[in-house]
């Protein structure tokens, strides 16, 4: 089984369990959508995400991503395991802490960003490199990013792909501590119990607030749509196949847009 639910008396915890790299694939991706909407329908009670082995995601297969993410249809788009998973995290009713025992790529670096507490190891790292297949990364997931990393780290971590510490990672804000191993099931439990020290209305209240705040001022439909159309052609592109044989062969992707 790729996901672990642990229905607790005050909260779930939820965990990744396809080790090592507890890929974001269609089996973890439709465990999380029936998971979360269980228990949405049982009280909604706060969550808890962890992950098994020496990875907490490395995001979506590399040599499956589906048109779907990327296609100029918002309707497609929205549709999506994936997006429909990321949407289902950011619209939960109650808030989400997610203790982070390893590395966290790609989609998983967003998957985090739905989090409102983030608790990691010194060892961690975060990346997000879509520019390194050839594909530019969605609006939402982008605006996500800058929520919980703030603008300029967004930037960089979006524009050149390489990985940030856990270190720079809490000094941004988007981890709220660290600690080792051996505490961070403790650290977790912590930062659980200070939610739960809450009135359970406004606790829920709060995260909606908070969600519909961060949501304000979106894009014109015109706008969403020219960068609707310039990721549909990235994933379309000779750059983007390339970059996934290159993956497969372990070596560096030949650019032909130079």
């Amino acid at each position: 089984m790729s996901l672990l639910v642990d229905r607790r008396a005050d909260h779930a915890v939820l965990t990744l369990a396809a080790p090592p790299r507890n890929l974001l694939d269609g089996a973890l991706l439709d465990g999380l959508l029936r998971a979360l909407a269980a228990l949405a329908a049982d009280g909604a009670p706060p969550l808890l995400l962890t992950a098994a082995g020496r990875h907490f995601s490395t995001g979506y297969p590399i040599a499956a991503i589906p048109e779907s993410i990327f296609h100029a249809d918002p309707a497609v788009r929205a549709g999506d395991p994936f997006e429909r998973v990321m949407q289902a995290l950011w619209d939960y009713p109650a808030p989400i802490l997610a203790a982070i025992q390893g590395d966290a790529y790609g989609g998983a670096v967003e998957l985090l960003c739905c989090a409102d507490l983030r608790v990691a190891v010194p060892t961690a790292r975060f990346a997000v490199p879509a520019l390194r297949l050839g594909l530019v990364y969605s609006p939402t997931g982008m605006r996500r990013l800058q929520s919980a990393f703030g603008a300029p780290l967004a930037r960089e971590l979006l524009l050149t792909g390489e990985p940030i510490g856990a270190r720079r990672a809490l000094r941004a804000g988007f981890l709220c501590r660290l600690a080792a191993p051996e505490r961070l099931a403790a650290a977790g439990g912590d930062l659980m119990a200070s939610l739960l020290a809450a009135a359970p209305g406004a606790l829920r209240g709060t995260r909606r607030s908070l969600r519909l705040l961060e949501a304000a001022e979106p894009l014109a439909p015109a706008l969403l749509a020219e960068i609707a159309a310039l990721r549909h052609a990235a994933w379309q592109s000779e750059d983007f196949r390339e970059a996934q044989q290159a993956f497969l062969e372990k070596r560096p992707p030949r650019w032909q847009d130079r």
